[in-house]
């Protein structure tokens, strides 16, 4: 089974039928629910979508929504370790830099997100949904 690391920016597309990218972030997704993916999301990543979901959707759809996510996605530990090989990850983005660690901890062999350049020069590479869906 493939180990993926999902992108905040994916599950988003989602939850808030975020178009034009509500499409191909489902079917990027779907493959959790079909048991072909180990599907990730980075620790970290959780609490920013709580935060966002509240703002969009309410405390009680924010809190449903991300317990359901939760259902089908494991959550990928920040670590200490993971923390510090981010900061010396020459990112551009340290938000980036930690999701990359927590995919390593994981051993997810890719990262589906929509900021494909973000993740240029990590180790796992990074790939939009829609050619995700495409892979074997």
């Amino acid at each position: 089974m493939r180990r993926i690391l999902y992108d905040l920016n994916v599950v988003l597309d989602v939850l808030l039928r975020q178009e034009p990218h509500f499409s191909a972030s489902a079917r990027a997704l779907d493959g959790v629910g079909r048991g072909e993916v180990e599907g990730f999301l980075a620790g970290h990543c959780v609490t920013t979508l709580f935060y966002i979901l509240r703002r969009q959707v309410g405390s009680h759809r924010a809190h449903t929504l991300t317990a359901e996510l939760l259902t089908r996605l494991r959550v990928a530990p920040v670590t200490d370790a993971g923390v510090r090989s981010a900061l010396g990850a020459g990112f551009g983005d340290f938000e980036d830099a930690v999701c990359h660690a927590a995919a390593a901890e994981v051993g997810a062999e890719a990262i589906v997100t929509r900021n494909v350049a973000d993740f240029r020069g990590g180790s796992i590479p990074a790939v939009l949904p829609e050619i995700f869906v495409q892979a074997p």
